[in-house]
């Protein structure tokens, strides 16, 4: 029994360590990545069946939870059906698990954020944080658009990357597909563009209980890279107890930086409150969060890799 389990989860193992390995050292170009069309076909979607404003929000409600199923439901069920019929299933899990861990994109454009920010390129730095955060940026100040970024890469360093690896270790690459998918189509259909506030919330709230699991993971990750206790102290002081003000209380805390404050989208002004530590937001804060996020990644990636060794020696 034990051989047989050893068997069956280290293939799993040799998976999670290539798509970490490709995500790490290989940008797989935005042009050809399987994601870049599922956004477009997302993004259109949403356009064509978006009900207009003279429809109740039902209408809203059941057209986005429809669109959702019809576009993602084919391509999930091929691809299982794909993956358990295969004679070597795993040559098609590393290729969907390396698909899904993008999160090498998001770190090269928070590396060009930076690079922009220390430069003193403001108009090209707020050009380049548009990439990976769906506020506006046109009226950002230095201070704005380090904050943009630092906020983008951690949020989506839990929900992403600590998403789809947690999904994939706790119940296969099929599982971290589904995850993957409705994540995507959660931030394509943003709830704060102009009418998309009913169309998304069937995906937006599905997904606000299915990153729960994973930003822990990816929260107690940031503790033990930096400082726990800060971290805890700021998430307990902070005014708002949303999902995303104490994850980012916890960041800020645990850097001593301020974070969260007032954002806009779709030229409206979202009043969040200012959470973490005690110091504004500067351009060594950008070099020590992009630091914290690598840590967190190694321990993420090691924690993973042990569950996955115990369930083969179980």
């Amino acid at each position: 029994m034990t051989l047989f389990a050893s068997d069956l989860y280290f293939p799993s193992l040799l998976v999670l360590w290539l798509a970490v390995a490709v995500d790490a050292l290989w940008r797989w170009p935005q042009s050809t990545h399987p994601l870049t069309f599922m956004r477009y076909l997302i993004r259109q979607m949403g356009q064509k069946v978006l009900p207009s404003d003279n429809y109740a929000a039902g209408q809203h409600y059941i057209s986005g939870a429809l669109a959702a199923i019809v576009l993602l439901s084919p391509l999930v069920v091929c691809l299982a059906v794909l993956v358990y019929m295969a004679e070597y299933p795993v040559f098609f899990e590393a290729v969907i698990m390396v698909s899904l861990l993008d999160f090498g994109y998001q770190r090269q454009q928070y590396k060009k954020v930076m690079a922009c920010v220390g430069r003193n390129k403001k108009s090209l730095a707020r050009e380049m944080v548009k990439t990976i955060t769906a506020r506006q940026c046109h009226a950002l100040t230095d201070i704005g658009i380090a904050k943009a970024a630092i906020e983008s890469l951690y949020l989506k360093f839990l929900y992403l990357y600590c998403g789809v690896i947690f999904y994939f270790v706790v119940f296969g690459p099929i599982a971290a597909l589904v995850y993957r998918l409705l994540l995507l189509t959660s931030w394509q259909w943003h709830y704060r563009e102009i009418g998309m506030h009913h169309f998304a919330l069937p995906v937006r709230k599905l997904v606000s209980v299915l990153v729960l699991p994973p930003a822990i993971f990816g929260a107690f990750a940031t503790l033990v890279v930096t400082n726990p206790i800060k971290g805890i102290a700021a998430m307990h002081k902070a005014r708002q107890k949303d999902k995303t003000s104490l994850l980012l209380a916890l960041l800020g805390g645990a850097l001593n930086i301020k974070l969260g404050g007032p954002a806009m989208y779709a030229d409206k002004k979202y009043r969040h409150a200012r959470v973490g530590g005690v110091n504004d937001v500067k351009y060594s804060s950008m070099h020590h969060t992009r630091q914290t996020v690598h840590y967190a990644m190694a321990v993420v990636c090691a924690v993973a890799s042990l569950v996955l060794l115990a369930k083969g020696v179980l």
